[in-house]
This record gives C-alpha cells, structure tokens and sequence, in this order.
C-alpha cells in the first residue's frame, strides 16, 4: 500500500529537518513527502541529503494557517493513503508499517491512529487508549490524538481541513472523516509528541473557545444529551477563563464541575476534569489530589451504602461481580489502558 505525508511547517527550519528525517527511518518508505511551506520569512531549503526526488516543497506566500497548509498538500497527494506529521514531532520508525498493515486487515475503515509517547521536560511519558475507550467517548474529548498519528485513506469523505476551525482541526477532521465508518487505534506508542512553550495554534487568545463552540455547533446532531453536557462544561469552561472578575470566573467553573460531575463517564476521567477546573482558580495541586482522593473513596462508599440498603440484589452467578456501578465500566476505566 502506497502512501504520501504532508507535514505543514511555519519558521521551524530545524524541527521540519527532524521530522522528516523520521519519515527517512521509516520501515516502510512513502511515495512522496509533501512538505507545506506556509509563508516562513526564509523559504525552507532541504539539505542535500532530502533532495532525492521523494521530498518537495510548496510554498505559500502568505500564511494562510495549519488548515489551508494541510489541504494543499490533499489537492496533491495521488496515493489511496495519506499520514500527516506536525513539523514538530517524529514518527518512530516502525509506525507506517504498523498502521498500513492494520488498514490492509480492515479494508472498510477509514482511519487508523495510535499512542504515543509525550516529551516534556527531559522526561518521556507513555500515552496510549484503548479502541472501545475513543469509540465510545470521541465525541467528549479528542481519543484520536494529533495530526501526527493520523493515517487516512484519500478516499473517504470530508478529506478537507475546516479552515474556519481556530482550533480543534484535527479532532473535527477525525469525526467527519470517521462518521459512519469503522476506525482502528494501535494500543502503541508509535509518534514522539514534543510539549513545548513554542507557537501553536491553540495557544492564541480565545482560540480553544471558538474552536470548542464550532466543533459543538457542527457535530450536535450526532451527540448524546451526556455528550452535549459534556461539552457545554467545557464550553462554559474556557469561557471562564476569559472572565476577568474573579466572581465570574468562580460562578462559570462552578457550574462546569456541576456539569462534569452529572455526566457518564468513567470516575477517572471525571476526576481529572474536575481537578484541571479547580486548579485553574488557584487550588494547589496537593490540595486537589487529597480532594479528589476522598471524592472517589466517598462517592464509592456512598453508592454501596446505597445499594445495600435500598437494593435486593438477585443472588450472583458463578464468576459475577460483586462491583458495579459507572466507576467501574469494564474496558473503560483507568482511560482503557
């Protein structure tokens, strides 16, 4: 199966050499690399060792936005499958294989990602989610990841970007593209993610909000009324930030916990929420872990307390659990791993 990459790059000369020297490692070489040169102040010349036919360059001569880059390298690409990398990760050499070979098991699917491991601070963390966790929750948070673990068939339909998307592309991308369809996810790490302080798109005053409100308002048709209470918690909550009196940011992320804290999901999922929210108000981080530590004990506490007093349970059947409830969802808890 034959493949092409688009990496969009903006004034990162150094990074883009790296990240395509990570397609070069690959087990299983592309066609083509599309590099998309959105208007840097010096035009991105490959080195001598890149000139060899398979990379070349288009360049815009204003900037024009990762969205608008990332199409332009669509309207070029001629192979049935396209990948993506940001010009600030890598690819570790064995992820086109892996995926390529998953997309040739499943040939109904449209979209395969995967783990990765997540750079930040001299440190590696691992990153990785389960199948039935992304497919039963990509509508709360995105479970498919970045650009750079995304490998697609061209074929599929909504193969643009949403140019009018501030931020959140990828994640309103892989709903559109996915919709109606089968997706895969390797339980891998197979993309070095860098967390870095450098530009990025959604660190733009207001741009996560924006992007929040236009993914809400395109994809609420397919959403559940948890999957909308989930999101209009984040809604609220980015738009909390915004606030500059302290009254008003306390009143908006009191009533996103509420809104967090009344949905189906996995308590830990839940509780991270919550934490990040409180957080934001000037919580210490000790604080909050002892606050959501008890939560969890309590709240388990007080929904057995609840059952045994309330409920007559049948009497359990070999191998049944004596443990139920949403804190427990077999497969989804502890974020699928």
């Amino acid at each position: 199966m034959e493949y092409s990459v688009i990496i969009p790059t903006h004034d990162r000369p150094d990074l883009v050499l790296r990240a395509i020297r990570s397609v070069y490692a690959q087990t299983r070489l592309p066609r083509e690399i599309i590099v998309v040169d959105d208007a840097s102040q010096l035009p991105l010349v490959l080195p001598a060792d890149l000139r060899d036919g398979r990379t070349r360059v288009i360049r815009h001569e204003r900037s024009l936005g990762g969205a608008a880059a990332r199409n332009s390298g669509l309207l070029e690409v001629e192979t049935p499958i396209v990948a993506f990398l940001d010009d600030d990760d890598e690819w570790l050499p064995t992820k086109m294989e892996i995926q390529l070979e998953w997309l040739r098991i499943h040939p109904n699917a449209t979209l395969v990602t995967c783990g990765h491991l997540r750079c930040e601070g001299g440190r590696e963390y691992r990153e990785v989610f389960s199948q039935d966790f992304a497919e039963r929750y990509r509508y709360y948070h995105n479970f498919f990841g970045s650009f750079s673990y995304l490998v697609v068939r061209r074929a599929c339909p909504g193969p643009l970007l949403d140019p009018a998307l501030p931020a959140l592309q990828d994640w309103d991308f892989a709903l559109r593209v996915t919709l109606g369809s089968t997706f895969g996810v390797i339980r891998q790490p197979l993309v070095k993610y860098y967390a870095h302080d450098l530009p990025r798109i959604t660190n733009g005053p207001g741009n996560h909000l924006r992007g929040l409100r236009r993914c809400y308002l395109k994809h609420r048709f397919y959403l559940s009324p948890d999957a909308r209470r989930w999101l209009l918690g984040r809604v609220v909550f980015e738009r909390s930030r915004r606030v500059s009196s302290m009254a008003g940011r306390l009143r908006r992320t009191a009533f996103s916990v509420c809104l967090a804290a009344g949905c189906h999901v996995p308590l830990i999922m839940k509780s991270r929420v919550i934490a990040r929210r409180v957080a934001s108000i000037g919580v210490s981080p000790r604080t909050i872990i002892a606050i959501r530590s008890a939560a969890i004990e309590g709240g388990q506490r007080f929904c057995n307390l609840l059952a045994s007093v309330f409920i007559t349970r049948p009497p359990l059947q070999d191998g049944q659990s004596t443990v139920s409830g949403p804190w427990r969802e077999p497969g989804v808890n502890q974020w699928g791993k």
